[in-house]
C-alpha cells in the first residue's frame, strides 16, 4: 500500500496514497477538518473520494515512525480555462492538481506534515501531467513556508494561490 516514491525520508514521515475503504483510523483528523459535519457526512465524502470509479483525485496520508496518522491531504485533478503566462481567461485547458483539504494533527509536527504532504502532491501532479498545483487558503503562516521554497514558482490569482510545477 505504501508507495516508496512518495516517502519524505528527511522528515521521518511516511507519505502514501490511502486506498482503504475503512476510514475509521482517519476519523480524528477528519473531525478536526470538518467539525460541523456528522460522521455520516464525513464517511459519504470520503467514500466518494476513495471510490474506485474516482479517477479524478485521491487521498494522501502521513504517518509518523510509530505509524500513527498525523496528516491527510485530499486532492483532485481539474482542467481550467486560464492562461497563467498571460494572466487571462483562455480557451486553452490547463491541467492542475487541486488540494481540497489538508489536515495535520500535531502542532509540533504541523510544518513537517504540511510540507511532506505538499511535496508528495507535487510529485503526483507531475506524474499526471499537471502544470500547476492549486493551494487551499492556509492559516498559521504555512503559505510563507511554500513561498520560501517555491518563491519563483508561486502565482497568486485573486483568492487562489498556485505553484508552477
Amino acid at each position: 500500500m505504501l508507495d516508496k516514491n512518495l516517502n519524505d525520508i528527511h522528515s521521518g514521515l511516511i507519505v502514501a496514497p490511502y486506498k482503504d475503504k475503512n476510514i475509521y483510523p482517519l476519523m480524528g483528523l477528519l473531525y478536526q477538518e470538518f467539525p460541523n459535519w456528522s460522521g455520516t457526512k464525513i464517511r459519504s465524502y470520503m467514500d466518494l473520494v476513495l471510490s474506485k470509479q474516482n479517477t479524478n483525485g485521491g487521498v494522501l496520508i502521513a504517518q509518523n515512525e510509530a505509524l500513527y496518522y498525523v496528516g491527510v491531504l485530499v486532492y483532485s485533478f481539474q482542467k481550467i480555462n486560464f492562461d497563467f503566462e498571460k494572466n487571462i481567461e483562455s480557451t486553452k485547458k490547463t491541467n492542475i492538481i487541486v488540494i481540497e483539504n489538508l489536515i495535520a494533527s500535531s502542532p509540533i509536527l504541523q510544518k513537517q506534515v504540511f510540507m511532506s504532504l505538499i511535496n508528495s502532491s507535487i510529485k503526483i501532479g507531475k506524474n499526471h501531467s499537471c502544470e500547476y498545483i492549486e493551494l487551499p487558503n492556509f492559516e498559521n503562516g504555512h503559505l510563507q513556508l511554500l513561498e520560501l521554497k517555491y518563491a519563483n514558482k508561486i502565482i497568486k490569482e485573486g483568492m487562489r494561490t498556485y505553484i508552477k510545477l
